[in-house]
């Protein structure tokens, strides 16, 4: 495959990507205006905009934002081939999606219920941060998130299933990101990767027409896939199908993913 090739190939298959986040801009869009919107307040030595009285409705839409607004990123960056960039901003979709199932998550067991809404609570309280202040641990874990999310996927498959031998969603959600967190630690096999073509060097300025670009769209695919069932999740956690039945793409999307015989 020559340059030329291997760069049309990559325009196309991103902006195939890209397409298939428009409902979930749409959605975004909808939610976001059906909020009380943020207002300039102070903070620090300025003005920054915050939340009036934030909930899990606010904390829901910030994190969606947050991984749309990193996947497009990341689709950026594939463009140029950078790869190990790429890998290291899909750890920020995948906090943000699986954040988002852990405070939806449907367990009614008060102990979940009672950390969720001191996650929320101690999420908007940093409401004005002191640059002096010493690092804080963020106030959930992932391992929590993962093991919670986990075992309700896994009590819904075994309706469906025989889960002997299956491996159990939580060790998988932490595989995936801890392989993610490689990239972000900076880790020595995902370094050195960074090596390669005849003659080997180094790629400081993106990876783009090796056969690193076909590698990053299949990275990409299953995330793409990810962010839009957490998404179809949370229309039904929150309550938001007014917004599905408003627009056809929206509805479209969501039948598709739903499973609806009227999709």
């Amino acid at each position: 495959m020559t340059l030329g090739a291997g760069e049309i190939g990559m325009e196309e298959a991103v902006r195939g990507l890209a397409e298939q986040l428009e409902p979930l801009e749409r959605l975004v869009g909808l939610y976001s205006a059906s909020l009380d919107q943020p207002r300039l307040a102070p903070s620090g030595d300025g003005r920054s905009f915050r939340y009036g009285r934030p909930d899990i409705r606010h904390f829901c839409l910030l994190k969606a934002v947050l991984a749309l607004n990193t996947l497009f990123a990341s689709f950026e960056l594939a463009r140029k081939g950078y790869i190990f960039q790429v890998e290291a901003l899909l750890r920020i979709v995948i906090e943000s999606t699986t954040h988002i199932e852990f405070v939806l998550d449907p367990t009614t067991a008060a102990q979940h219920r009672a950390k969720v809404d001191e996650y929320i609570r101690l999420y908007f309280a940093d409401y004005e941060r002191d640059p002096g202040a010493p690092f804080q641990k963020p106030p959930i874990s992932q391992r929590l998130v993962n093991d919670t999310i986990g075992k309700t996927l896994d009590e819904i498959a075994s309706q469906f299933e025989e889960l002997e031998g299956r491996k159990p969603a939580a060790r998988a959600y932490s595989s995936i990101f801890r392989a993610f967190s490689n990239f972000v630690h900076g880790r020595y096999p995902e370094s050195v990767d960074l090596y390669g073509g005849t003659p080997g060097h180094f790629h400081l300025h993106g990876m783009s027409g090796t056969r690193k670009d076909m590698e990053m769209v299949e990275t990409l695919k299953p995330i793409v896939g990810t962010v839009s069932n957490v998404f179809a999740h949370m229309v039904q956690g929150l309550r938001l199908e007014r917004f599905v039945e408003a627009d056809p793409i929206i509805a479209r999307w969501y039948h598709g993913r739903i499973g609806s015989p009227h999709a």
